[in-house]
């Protein structure tokens, strides 16, 4: 029994050391977005570089300069949600947000505020500006601008593998919809296609 307990009491040590011998290493990336990709999903560096893409080609067709000179103005733009439909989660706000991004960034266009907790957050500022419980007159109602045009946007995704290799297929369906008219003005459908090979692996 004593030498039984011994066993015991070595064998916890051993243990003990090498979960303490255990290393776990942390590195933090220069630019969130960026660099190394790790299991081949869809990542922070394809919303990134996606929303870019779409945001620069979709401003350099013919639509936004006959708007200009048919308005006199820069359009409003919302946009509205994504689809997904591929075989993941994707947190569609990432995407949207760069996609929002893009298009505050590049001036040409201006961009109004999504359904939910941000009209929201506006229509709760604008009852209680309104509501007798404060001072001054900065804020009236009625004013709201809705947008000129709304953008949609549906992700699909194509998985094809084999034991220790896959494939993975993205296609982003991007549309601009005129609000008055239902009207596409300008449509972007960018593909993303990545290799995913590991020694061993059974998908």
């Amino acid at each position: 029994m004593q030498f039984a307990s011994k066993a015991v009491i070595g064998v916890s040590a051993v243990i003990i050391i090498a979960a303490c011998g255990a290393s776990r290493k942390v590195e933090r990336d220069a630019a969130p977005g960026t660099g190394e990709e790790l299991s081949g999903n869809w990542s922070a560096v394809d919303a990134r570089e996606t929303s870019e893409a779409l945001i620069k080609d979709c401003f350099s067709q013919g639509w936004l300069d006959g708007f200009v000179k048919e308005n006199s103005r820069k359009p409003q733009i919302r946009v509205r949600g994504i689809v997904n439909k591929t075989d993941e989660h994707i947190d569609a706000q990432v995407f949207v947000k760069n996609i929002e991004k893009a298009m505050v960034n590049s001036g040409k266009v201006s961009v109004l505020a999504q359904e939910g907790s941000e009209l929201g957050s506006v229509n709760a500022e604008q009852d209680y500006a309104t509501g007798g419980r404060s001072e001054g007159d900065n804020i009236s109602v009625g004013n709201q601008k809705v947008g000129d045009f709304a953008v949609a946007v549906r992700m699909t995704s194509i998985l094809d593998q084999v034991e220790g290799k896959k494939k993975k297929f993205y296609k982003i369906n991007f549309e601009l919809l005129n609000t008055t008219t239902g009207e596409k003005a300008w449509i972007g459908d960018p593909e993303i296609q990545k290799t995913v090979t590991q020694k061993g692996a059974k998908w």
